[in-house]
């Protein structure tokens, strides 16, 4: 082979080699702290692993750490993702090109859009009929929302971002960022009729009041009586059947769910009340029993309570036969006492609560809100648990076997794609 041909086959050989570039960076929680000995997956655009490497390992567990590298990456499209062991890790969307790549320290935190005055016309699309609300600047959101507590108060935000105990939202009226937690929260909805959050208490709402008879009060203050009520299981505009016997046409009504201020229900929510009596007065002598069991040690009180089967047939009945009646009678006084077949919905206005006051054509009465939270006793057991239950999840072998499953996850479906290559 002669000089030429040597030059010529070498320069073949450079040209057909894809140049490569390296990536670096230092990874961390949001709190600053470095990232140690967690696991760095590169993927291209359709999430097919390129390479794993690992960040360097913290000295003495404490200080530095943090640091990863991932050498020989062709120009292109990819995406990072760390392990961190939270339940966000850490996502970046990467381009090479040209050059080496330092993505500095990069975390697991969202950033949520920042929202400023524009100069354009709005041109949102209103599908139902909007609460009464302040005037606000023109032309500063372009979708609103409609946020509205427990007691009816309602405020046109934007939304910034929801989280599991919080809604952090800008107000419309002067821009302020502020949070509500979602304990107080009853629903929230946009201009476009669509629920982006329905509190437990408003779906409760919801069941208690279905199938049974009653009147509805509009935001106009027409009312509408009914002899069954069905409501959409929608989150985009639902709507509101009523059925009426007296409609010689048979015909179900529709209305938006946003139109209507108030449902109150007609005497047959005293089967309602009927229901809830009878299992508190089950938990209560559930409760005793229980309690009595652990201070003999013994399970004759439960006993005490099932009958003998042998002729004549003997028990202690007397527990239940008081207990189950008398709560039974005192859940339908509470319900009749405190109004539970008053269910709100709708508001009337920004900053109104609900309240009867607003249909007297009189002297408005002055008196406390309706407060539409619905207590739920599983809701209260899951919270009061939650100081025994984190520790346990929170526990080396309960991470550890959570870990091995999403390790079995990840090789399954790195399997599935590289068999689809």
């Amino acid at each position: 082979m002669n000089k030429i041909s040597f030059i010529i086959l070498f320069t073949s050989f450079l040209i057909g080699q894809e140049k490569t570039y390296s990536i670096k960076g230092e990874a961390s929680f949001a709190n600053g702290l470095m990232v140690g000995d967690a696991e760095v997956v590169l993927m291209d655009t359709t999430e097919k692993i390129i390479q794993k490497t690992r960040t360097s390992k913290k000295l003495f567990k404490r200080f530095g750490g943090g640091k990863f590298t991932l050498l020989d990456v062709p120009s292109g499209d990819y995406l990072i993702n760390i392990d961190i062991g939270t339940r966000i890790g850490i996502t970046k969307d990467v381009t090479v090109k040209d050059k080496n790549l330092d993505l500095g320290t990069i975390s697991n935190v969202i950033e949520f859009p920042k929202y400023t005055i524009n100069e354009y016309l709005d041109t949102t699309t209103v599908l139902m009929n909007r609460i009464s609300t302040i005037p606000i600047p023109e032309d500063t959101i372009n979708i609103r929302f409609v946020i509205v507590d427990l007691n009816g108060y309602a405020k046109t935000v934007i939304v910034d971002s929801m989280i599991e105990d919080s809604i952090y939202f800008t107000d419309a009226f002067n821009l302020e960022s502020k949070m509500i937690q979602k304990d107080k929260t009853y629903f929230i909805y946009n201009d476009y009729g669509v629920f982006i959050y329905q509190s437990r208490s408003f779906k409760d709402r919801l069941n208690e009041v279905q199938k049974h008879d009653g009147y509805l009060i509009f935001q106009n203050n027409d009312t509408l009586q009914f002899d069954n009520i069905y409501f959409e299981n929608e989150i985009n505009n639902p709507q509101v059947a009523t059925f009426h016997i007296s409609d010689s046409t048979i015909n179900t009504k529709y209305h938006s769910i946003f139109n209507i201020y108030k449902v109150k229900t007609g005497p047959s929510y005293i089967g309602n009340s009927i229901q809830k009596g009878f299992w508190n007065g089950i938990y209560t002598i559930g409760s005793i029993v229980a309690f009595q069991m652990l201070t003999t040690k013994s399970f004759k009180p439960i006993l005490t309570l099932v009958p003998d089967f042998t002729p004549p047939i003997e028990g202690s009945y007397g527990t239940a036969i008081t207990i189950i009646p008398l709560f039974t009678l005192g859940r339908i006084t509470y319900d009749w006492y405190t109004d539970q077949r008053s269910n709100y919905f709708t508001p009337i206005r920004e900053g109104t609560p609900y309240s009867e006051w607003a249909w007297k054509k009189s002297q408005p009465i002055i008196k406390d809100p309706a407060n539409m939270f619905v207590f739920s006793f599983s809701e209260w057991t899951w919270k009061k648990s939650q100081p025994i239950i984190k520790p346990i999840m929170n526990s080396p072998p309960v991470k550890w076997w959570h870990k091995r499953k999403l390790k079995k996850n990840q090789k399954e479906s790195a399997k599935r794609k590289s068999a689809s290559y």
